[in-house]
């Protein structure tokens, strides 16, 4: 009976262990399958107002800088939720070949409306100025210039900012489907660049009455990658604009466009899937940025949101050979639902 009762006890701690390890298997191969890619999200930071969140979190904030009498007003492109796209005026650039619609002289609601507009801005001077060239969806408007201020945009959004021409630009790996080039850097090592401070002024541009002294506009990249434009409808000089992209933390930057007629900038509150109320806007301006919506004569950028979960992003196709080639948005990624299309889960 003894022999017995060990045996059986033997049996049922086999029993057991057999058990527990199927239970095992059960459990590492769920969690295996079902693993997917976790980020943390963009928090607000001291010192800029949120404008507009998504799931990912922040993703356009706000800031005013003083310097002197002078103040600009400027906003921050999270690069980790949100994307760039650059697009061609009715009259400027000037084209004999008309973009495709991703790329044309007013918001492209068809493809970018599904992502969500979350800022819109001015571009730079008219070509006739010759201060740089222009090329869009593999269309060349104006022949890139060696050494002007560059800004490059790939199929994804992402953005850089260099010097054309410059060693390690654009960045290793980095395929461009749109440049802008605008004069030389405004902003360079995270300081005002030594041109910024050169005279005369007028190579910063053609200004009116007589005065250096204008409304300018400017965009940079801080150290986080995320993009920051800067504006004021005030009369500023080039080194002003310069410290004041600093002051919003750029580590490289250019000037945009100038004057009181250009500038034109808007912020919603949320991601606007059809034409919809800015939160916030550049104060004085002559006009809404809600003019980009049905459209404009002048180049501006588009800004929207990239889709609420970190497993999936909006893309373009990218470009095929030097043929003009339609860049409109579709989701990618291997976790990518038809509810991301609005920053849902």
């Amino acid at each position: 009976m003894r022999v017995l009762r060990y045996v059986l006890v033997i049996i049922s701690v086999v029993c057991l262990l057999v058990a527990g390890a199927v239970a095992y298997q059960k459990i590492t191969t769920t969690t295996t399958t079902t693993t997917t890619t976790t980020q943390p999200k963009e928090v607000a930071q001291l010192g800029w107002t949120v404008v507009s969140r998504s799931k990912r979190g922040v993703l356009v904030d706000t800031q005013s800088i003083k310097i002197g009498p002078t103040v600009f007003t400027a906003i921050r492109l999270r690069a980790r939720t949100t994307r760039l796209s650059w697009h061609v005026g009715s009259s400027d650039p000037p084209t004999k070949i008309l973009p495709p619609l991703d790329a044309q002289f007013k918001v492209d609601w068809a493809s970018e409306g599904p992502a969500g507009i979350v800022a819109v801005f001015n571009g730079a001077f008219k070509q006739a100025a010759r201060a740089g060239g222009a090329s869009v969806d593999g269309l060349a408007l104006e022949p890139l210039v060696k050494g002007d201020a560059t800004i490059v945009l790939d199929r994804f959004g992402r953005w850089a900012i260099g010097s054309w021409g410059a060693a390690n630009f654009p960045p290793k790996g980095f395929k461009p489907i749109a440049y802008r080039q605008n004069l030389s850097l405004l902003v360079s090592n995270g300081q005002p660049s030594p041109e910024a401070l050169q005279w005369p002024i007028i190579k910063w541009g053609d200004f009116l009455n007589h005065s250096p002294a204008i409304a300018r506009t400017a965009i940079g990249i801080d150290a986080n990658g995320n993009l920051v434009y800067v504006a004021t409808m005030q009369h500023t000089l080039p080194i002003t604009l310069a410290q004041a992209l600093v002051n919003a933390g750029a580590v490289t930057g250019m000037e945009l466009d100038m004057n009181p007629f250009w500038p034109m900038m808007g912020a919603p509150a949320a991601p606007l899937h059809a034409p919809g109320p800015m939160a916030l806007h550049l104060s004085g301006e002559t006009r809404t940025a809600a003019t980009y919506f049905s459209g404009w004569e002048r180049d501006f950028f588009v800004a929207v949101a990239e889709p609420g979960s970190f497993n999936c992003e909006w893309a373009s196709p990218g470009l095929n050979g030097t043929e003009m080639t339609p860049q409109p948005l579709s989701l990618t990624g291997k976790h990518c639902k038809a509810g991301h299309r609005k920053g849902k889960k």
